[in-house]
């Protein structure tokens, strides 16, 4: 369907929903929570009833806490089967387990109109309404063309947090997803009243002394097979000063790796928590396809960045890395 008939359709249900739930993603990053507050926003000036819900609040960092109330976050989803909600509108996610509401949802009584809004190619358009575009460098920048194709005006408060999340999404325009159309988006939300200063303070000057320990243990164990042109290392739990600062770490070493000469992809694993080793992958080969990989392996994600999840553990034997 063609977007701007989805997107006044989008908006159409929402007019006339009495009661709303958003969803973040689970470990919500800047582009979800830069969804969150663009909509909320908007709602609070339509005066709608509405309840946010992310079920990982105890681990977003203080660098990303700016972009939402904190306060206002649900993160049980056994209280949302006490609400009656006409629309349930899911952020960012590529399925609904992603999200975190796989297995709630089904159980609302209410059956509410499912809205997805997402950027990622692996996205399995489970909503009875799909806003999703794979070529959208972040899902803040899917709710910028919503918003303009309904003539929506955008407050320098909805500004700042879909700004956020394609510089988040786009590692401040250095990764293979920037864009024309992004960077125009982004020059249009600083005109909206985005505030750069503060995103710049919060998102990206926000290494800490422990990270950089981090980050040396992380170029020590790498390596590299020439054959194939990929790098790969690794983090286990015991690295991390502590779970807040992990994706963010992850993240920023990810993109670092993935600038090498010569490398055409790169690997990371990182035990996020028992038996279970999330990896990353990036690339900047547009002969590669990253997520297709990620894919084959339960996870998603780009065609240049994707990531997965896999049962196991991370142990030394020997003097050798191996996973259990």
């Amino acid at each position: 369907m063609d977007f701007v008939i989805t997107a006044q359709k989008i908006n159409q249900v929402i007019k006339q929903a009495n009661n709303i739930l958003l969803v973040a993603h689970q470990r919500p990053d800047a582009d979800a929570l830069g969804s969150l507050l663009g909509l909320t926003e908007w709602l609070d000036s339509l005066g709608k009833n509405y309840q946010s819900f992310c079920r990982d609040l105890p681990l977003i960092t203080e660098s990303l806490a700016f972009l939402f109330n904190l306060d206002l976050l649900e993160t049980r989803p056994e209280t949302l089967l006490q609400n009656n909600y006409d629309v349930v509108i899911v952020l960012d996610s590529g399925d609904l387990k992603y999200a975190g509401v796989d297995e709630v949802l089904p159980q609302l009584v209410s059956k509410p109109t499912l809205i997805n809004i997402d950027h990622h190619a692996t996205n399995d358009n489970f909503g009875d309404i799909n806003l999703v575009n794979p070529q959208a460098v972040s899902t803040t920048e899917i709710l910028y063309n919503f918003f303009q194709a309904n003539k929506i005006p955008i407050s320098p408060t909805m500004a700042t947090g879909l700004l956020a999340g394609i510089i988040f999404d786009t590692s401040n325009f250095t990764n293979p997803n920037t864009t024309r159309n992004s960077l125009g988006v982004a020059s249009r939300l600083l005109l909206a009243g985005a505030r750069l200063p503060q995103i710049n303070d919060l998102i990206l000057k926000n290494k800490t002394i422990d990270g950089l320990r981090l980050w040396g243990k992380v170029l020590l164990r790498l390596n590299y097979q020439p054959e194939f042109s990929i790098a790969s290392t690794f983090i286990v739990s015991q690295d991390l000063p502590d779970q807040k600062s992990g994706r963010e770490i992850i993240e920023g070493i990810a993109n670092f790796l993935n600038s090498l000469t010569g490398v055409k992809a790169i690997l990371i694993l990182y035990q996020e928590g028992p038996s279970l080793i999330k990896g990353s992958l990036r690339t900047n080969d547009d002969l590669i396809d990253v997520a297709e990989l990620a894919k084959i392996l339960g996870g998603g994600g780009h065609r240049k960045a994707a990531g997965f999840k896999i049962k196991g553990e991370l142990v030394e034997i020997e003097g050798l890395w191996q996973i259990i």
